[in-house]
């Protein structure tokens, strides 16, 4: 069977290529060996750290995707994965140019463009009172922990923690926030919950933050639900993988991409093949079982160092994994072969920025890799997301803005 496109990876850039695509009628598989890294991000849309001139920018740095696919094109991705998100009744607060300011795990504060309502009564910003709770018998979250950080990152006055309890937790082993999403899910499981914590919150600030469980596909109605019964603001802080709010964006593009006609194949090891300037087929193997799939257009969408999209070497060499394209440091000079020694790749200051980082691949205007030379490598290959070179995406906070502007910028033109 012949595809108008296949893209390669199911992290939020491929499955948000997939979906426009599919939305328009184009007749698109998704290849993936595994899920991407929504299922250990924070679930919100990070554009980048700081405000309007720092993005300004980047948008105009060379080396840079921002600068590539323009601030219009930016700004049309995030509004289109609103409105989707929207869609499906998981609205997303927020616009590009503005952040904002949300506590993390361990107590020290971050920058998000989007955020689901979920975690809206977060926002640093509002000066209100506010509690963190600490769930006895949950180790992926430590409200006393947070709180001690938190006292010295914030401006708020009074900050607490509370101690509560869940009814009916695991008792065979211990919690994970899958387990309680799944349960604050039940609306049945919520009236017990609402029960036992009722006299526990009666004279806590009136708001309230706790580990991001409050359901995979039933947040807003479990939020909601609790939030009338107690007469408190709930909101969520994201915690150690998997994340929940990640696997509800997961599940969400998933969904609509299927829902438009996709089709979607996860487990196979892929391999491409290029011939004449072209992608002639994408090959899916599963455990020996080979299957050649063809399109007429191809996305790359496999990620970075983290997702196996990009793999160093010990000898010093990096390469790309599905098409053996060539890496660069930057774009659109700084192809180096090898990279010099891991050592190299990295700066002494752990929390600096790291060379390693900026690896990836050089594309054109119409995001097509290209080599050395500045040739276009395969005029049927589009690149997106974090395969890219020329961004620090974990320092920029550009990463979730990266995968869904690129992804736009490919589907739109």
């Amino acid at each position: 069977m012949a595809y108008d496109l296949i893209v390669i990876g199911c992290g939020l850039s491929g499955l948000y290529a997939g979906a426009l695509a599919a939305r328009r009628g184009k007749k698109v598989l998704l290849l993936a060996r595994g899920v991407g890294s929504t299922h250990i991000g924070a679930g919100t849309i990070d554009v980048v750290n700081g405000d309007k001139p720092t993005l300004s920018l980047l948008t105009r740095s060379k080396s840079h995707p921002y600068s590539i696919i323009g601030a219009q094109t930016l700004k049309d991705a995030v509004d289109q994965f609103k409105t989707i998100c929207a869609e499906h009744s998981y609205p997303l607060h927020g616009e590009v140019g503005k952040n904002f300011k949300l506590p993390t795990a361990v107590g020290s504060t971050r920058h998000a463009c989007l955020i689901p309502e979920t975690m809206l009564a977060g926002n640093l910003s509002r000066k209100e009172d506010l509690a963190l709770a600490n769930i006895h018998g949950f180790r992926d979250f430590n409200a006393h922990l947070a709180i001690s950080t938190l006292r010295v990152q914030s401006l708020i006055p009074n900050l607490q923690v509370i101690d509560l309890h869940l009814p009916s937790a695991p008792f065979h082993r211990d919690s994970y926030a899958t387990d309680l999403a799944h349960l604050f899910d039940k609306p049945d499981y919520r009236a017990e919950v609402i029960a036992l914590w009722k006299p526990w919150l009666k004279d806590s600030p009136k708001r309230i933050g706790i580990p991001a469980i409050l359901g995979l596909d039933h947040s807003l109605e479990a939020k909601g639900h609790l939030e009338s019964e107690l007469g408190i603001e709930l909101f969520e802080i994201p915690i150690l993988p998997p994340s929940v709010p990640g696997m509800r964006l997961f599940n969400l593009l998933r969904d609509d991409f299927q829902n438009h006609g996709g089709r979607f194949i996860m487990g196979p090891t892929v391999t491409g093949e290029i011939e004449g300037g072209r992608v002639v087929s994408a090959s899916a193997d599963m455990n020996g079982h080979i299957k050649e799939y063809r399109a007429e257009n191809y996305v790359l969408a496999s990620g970075g160092f983290l997702n196996g999209g990009i793999i160093g070497e010990m000898d010093g060499t990096v390469r790309e994994s599905i098409f053996n394209l060539p890496i660069a440091s930057d774009r659109p000079e700084g192809f180096r072969k090898p990279f010099g020694s891991r050592g190299e790749w990295t700066n002494e200051v752990f929390l600096a920025s790291h060379p390693y980082a900026k690896f990836g691949l050089s594309v054109d205007k119409n995001l097509r890799p290209i080599d050395a030379n500045g040739k276009v490598i395969a005029e049927n290959l589009f690149a997106v997301g974090s395969v890219l070179a020329g961004a620090d995406r974990v320092n920029e906070g550009s990463r979730e803005g990266i995968e869904l502007g690129t992804a736009w910028k490919v589907i739109s033109g």
